[in-house]
């Protein structure tokens, strides 16, 4: 498989709504929990400018939100990499985009949260330098809340 080009794209565009639905899917049959409602329509503003970003991998072959949060953190959401493109280092190119992003828009932090049953998530956020930390949402459906300081570096471009 060839890398896939990272590009902003709307969460309410075609990829963004494919994406997502797949991503709260499956979430819904890894974790047994009642999501059929699917992604929050608050996604539709909380992942765009200037409160957030949306980042679609290749032709829907992943994607993830990123948003800031009132305290000046910036958090990741909706992290998801399509079956066929798991074990390319996809998922750590998403979050390292979330990095970067938070960075060079004057983040110290990045956040997130996810289900317990999700251990290849938890994986990754560890080996990325994550650390578990006390939750900081009231989240129903998280179970690990994790954070990863960002200290100031060159600005990137996306």
């Amino acid at each position: 498989m060839t890398v896939a080009e990272l590009h902003e794209e709307p969460p309410g565009g075609p990829a963004g709504r494919f994406l997502r639905t797949a991503f709260w899917a499956e979430t819904a049959a890894v974790t047994g929990l009642p999501l059929g409602g699917g992604a929050p329509r608050s996604d539709l503003t909380d992942l765009t400018a200037p409160h957030g970003a949306f980042v679609v991998a290749g032709e829907r072959l992943g994607c993830v939100g990123v948003r800031f949060l009132p305290d000046g953190a910036a958090e990741v959401k909706r992290l998801f990499v399509t079956p066929q493109a798991r074990g390319t280092g996809l998922g750590r190119r998403l979050l390292t985009w979330c990095e970067d992003w938070a960075r060079d828009r004057g983040a110290t932090r990045l956040v997130l949260d996810t289900h317990g049953t999700l251990t290849a998530a938890r994986s990754l956020y560890l080996s990325a330098g994550f650390e578990e930390v006390a939750p900081y949402n009231d989240n129903p459906h998280a179970q690990l809340w994790f954070a990863k300081d960002l200290p100031p570096g060159a600005l990137r471009h996306h």
